[in-house]
């Protein structure tokens, strides 16, 4: 992973105590987070508004994406180099797991490109795998 403040210089964005933080704890975890989850992880050193706040800029600007959501729960992964090609981001697989309820990224799985929607207008596609996680099997 880059360097949380590489990430943020790059992005234009201010080099805070907790954004740095948070890259961080997105980069370490094998898994997609939810804002409790963020929230538990980071010993309460921001309020969720500052979590809101932080997650809805990092996804405004790219270095984050909301993946799939099982009851209601959003959760939140970073984006990598190698899932943008030519400057677009490469939409990817998502697995939850039926056991511990975690989201994974499946990177090495594209979202095929949909061409014909008979007239209508498609904004956006995923492509969500549910099953029995490495962990849990």
């Amino acid at each position: 992973m880059t360097e949380p403040k590489t990430l943020l210089h790059q992005h234009q964005l201010r080099k805070t105590t907790f954004r740095i933080e948070l890259l961080k704890l997105l980069g370490e975890c094998s898994h997609a987070l939810s804002i409790g989850e963020i929230k538990t992880r980071s010993k309460g050193k921001a309020d969720k508004a500052t979590i809101y706040r932080t997650l809805a800029t990092f996804l405004e600007c790219g270095l984050i994406h909301k993946v799939p959501e099982k009851d209601n729960v959003a959760r939140y992964a970073l984006y990598y180099p190698e899932d943008t090609e030519e400057g677009n981001v490469r939409q990817h697989a998502h697995f939850i797991c039926q056991a511990c309820d975690k989201t994974f990224c499946m990177r090495e799985i594209s979202v095929p490109a949909v061409c014909d929607t008979a007239g209508f207008q498609v904004n956006t596609c995923s492509l969500t795998l549910e099953g029995i996680c490495m962990e849990c099997s």
